[in-house]
């Protein structure tokens, strides 16, 4: 179906309110096609490089190659009609190009060298310094098992002046210590990369905590470790994009003894494996974990059962410990072999069995709630929970402990430490879910959302929650009911049709238990949270029927008012007026609070003079500014009746009341712009 040039532009700013996922990488890609049909290539160029970015940072960097190729190509052929902004951003490009490229064993090494050289030459004319070029052969060196090659490129880089095409002050250091690590020099690999682990760029700190997990643990820093693993691990938890990272993730579980939390870690992201971003990621997070397993067979946990959370409504099948870690030694090691040849070498598959025959290293490092010592301080509530947890694990009460983990992760959120709380929650979860504690983990689930909410995940908050609620875990003791769930879940929600939708089914619910408040509340959120088009004629109609229902009557007049309120706008966005006016004018017989009531006349006033009927309007403006004249200062329903009156009076000619009104509430003319008489 072809576009216009106005459509397809409104398609692409659509995409900026997508999250990053297959279906913006489908609408990115619709509007590259559409925009080369109507030969928009200068616009075709920047939709390109902004999906270069999305795919880089994502899952799918293979599609990356292909859109900055396109744009790499139309600048070679007309540079000119795209300027030195273009060039820089195409400068900056080429680095992920060659980061991805040595991941995938198909693409010829050659390819990447060839980069390199171009990358090279194009800095260099541009007079910029080769820090970037320098640092990024280090980085292929090291990644084919050219280690003395690595060192020399790392020595000159680090003599090398840094520019703007540079690095960050995070992700330079974090590729040093990458480095450091391969060439077995950890303690200067810390030293290196430990100033910047308070850096933060799209990757950071993630990556910097990440790389400094193993020299920590093998210099005997295991404060430092879990530290950083915890730090890095709550960035990466949620985002398929870090596969490679959440492998030294898993490493570090067993070189810190932390098995348990391992195979927490396994059975929560192993799905990523679906979707790795480059085949070197699969290879090494298939690696990591089958050490973990490995670790775990060993220790006699042979025939575990492992379970794995559903994924778009597919799940992957309960396995064992030992299965598992068979299946993941063979993919490790048949993705290791292409690489090899490839290569011509065997670097990558005997670094990948070294990293399956790892063993824990020294002392064990607690990360769990099951050992005392292992527990926060503060809170007499959270050390006796946790000495719970241990007690009852020793004794063998594998339900016991997990039902106490669970109140350990509840005591943590209620003493304002969501960050804990996270961690608490997920091993409880797991726990639960292993028992077939059903009741439990929904709780537990519920928990997880709250605490990340807490701690500022929104976007984590909403995906626990949804996941709590495609469950339909019926009624539980303790877990609020669906239509409050879906409530909660409307307001995490940005304003949208999502988050409509979700206070929609709420009423629902409440209307089938007989809640007329709370569904006539829930309605009202649902028309102001920015329905869907076509979902609106169903709201209007089912807004209508509780308004019109025998129990809405004796609801509470706020609910009622507040419902009629938003239901009048919803009508006036349709162009309904006078539809609006009759709910206003019920609205305003029921609506107590100054606020409430302030506001209805306000917006009658507005429908009153769109309707042209400037003698009611005149009166509903004046009972608005009086109604309002003793609410909060700090609140705007006075002034926005006073813009109200204002309105009226210049319509019916009074002008010099309006000008005195003007100096009074001190209102600009430019605040008369635009207005409509809604405010809430």
């Amino acid at each position: 179906m072809s576009r216009t040039e106005a459509e397809v532009r409104k398609l692409y700013q659509d995409t900026f309110r997508m999250p990053r996922g297959a279906a913006q990488f489908a609408a990115l890609e619709e509007v590259m096609r559409h925009a080369d049909a109507l030969g928009l290539v200068e616009f075709g160029f920047d939709v390109r490089m902004r999906a270069t970015s999305e795919f880089q940072h994502s899952w799918v960097p293979a599609k990356a190659f292909l859109s900055y190729s396109w744009c790499l190509a139309a600048y070679d052929r007309e540079p000119e009609r795209f300027g030195p902004r273009a060039e820089r951003r195409l400068l900056w490009g080429i680095k992920w190009m060659i980061y991805s490229v040595h991941q995938f064993p198909e693409i010829p090494l050659q390819r990447a060298h060839d980069l390199l050289d171009d990358m090279e030459r194009r800095y260099r004319r541009g007079g910029h310094s080769v820090h970037a070029v320098l640092q990024h052969r280090g980085l292929i060196a090291e990644s084919v098992g050219e280690l003395d090659q690595a060192q020399d490129y790392y020595e000159r880089m680090s003599r090398t002046r840094r520019d703007s095409l540079s690095d960050c002050s995070g992700c330079v250091p974090s590729s040093q210590v990458r480095t450091l690590v391969a060439l077995g020099r950890d303690a200067e690999a810390i030293l290196v990369g430990e100033p910047a682990r308070t850096s933060s760029c799209t990757e950071q700190p993630q990556w910097i905590n990440s790389e400094l997990l193993l020299p920590y643990v093998r210099t005997g820093q295991g404060e430092k470790a879990v530290e950083a693993h915890r730090t890095a691990y709550r960035r990466i938890r949620d985002n398929p994009h870090h596969l490679a990272e959440l492998a030294l993730h898993l490493l570090f579980c067993v070189h810190t003894g932390n098995t348990s939390r391992g195979l927490d870690l396994i059975e929560r992201h192993l799905t990523w494996l679906d979707r790795a971003r480059t085949p070197l990621a699969e290879a090494e997070f298939a690696a990591a974990a089958a050490a973990v397993l490995t670790v775990a067979e060993r220790s006699g946990e042979g025939e575990l059962l492992l379970r794995f959370p559903a994924v778009d409504g597919s799940r992957r099948p309960d396995t064992t410990v030992t299965a598992l870690a068979d299946e993941l030694r063979r993919r490790a090691l048949d993705i290791a072999a292409r690489f090899d040849t490839r290569n011509g070498n065997d670097y990558q598959s005997g670094r990948l069995r070294r990293w399956m025959a790892a063993e824990p290293l020294g002392e064990s490092v607690s990360l769990s709630l099951s050992s005392p010592q292992s527990g926060p301080p503060g809170g007499a509530e959270v050390r006796d929970l946790v000495e719970q947890v241990a007690a009852r694990t020793a004794a063998g009460d594998q339900k016991g402990a997990a039902v106490a983990r669970l109140a350990a992760a509840n005591a943590l959120l209620e003493a304002k430490r969501p960050a804990e709380a996270v961690e608490a929650a997920e091993q409880a979860i797991r726990e639960l879910e292993r028992l077939c504690m059903t009741e439990d983990a929904a709780r537990c689930r519920l928990l997880l959302a709250r605490a990340y909410h807490h701690d500022g995940d929104r976007g984590g908050a909403v995906r626990r929650l949804c996941e709590l609620l495609d469950e339909g875990p019926g009624e539980v003791p303790g877990l609020p009911a669906r239509p409050e769930l879906e409530v909660m879940l409307g307001g995490w929600l940005p304003h949208g049709p999502e988050s409509s939708r979700r206070y929609a089914a709420a009423a629902r619910g409440f209307a089938v238990s007989g809640r007329t408040a709370d569904r006539l509340s829930a309605l009202r959120k649902a028309l102001s949270r920015g329905p869907a088009a076509e979902a609106l004629p169903g709201l209007l109609a089912e807004t209508d029927r509780a308004l019109s229902e025998p129990g809405s009557a004796t609801a509470p007049t706020e609910a009622r008012a507040g419902l009629l309120y938003a239901y009048a706008r919803a009508l006036h966005d349709e162009g309904r007026e006078a539809e609006a006016a009759t709910q206003l004018s019920t609205a305003r017989a029921v609506a107590a609070s100054p606020e409430l009531l302030g506001a209805v006349l306000t917006a009658l006033t507005g429908v009153h003079l769109r309707l042209g009927a400037l003698g009611p309007a005149e009166e509903t403006a004046r009972a608005a500014l009086t109604m309002t004249a003793d609410c909060d200062p700090w609140d705007d329903s006075r002034w926005n009746a006073a813009l109200a009156l204002i309105h009226t009076l210049r319509a019916v000619g009074a002008h010099e009341e309006a000008d005195r009104l003007m100096t009074e509430h001190e209102v600009d003319a430019e605040d008369l712009e635009g207005w409509d008489g809604w405010d809430l």
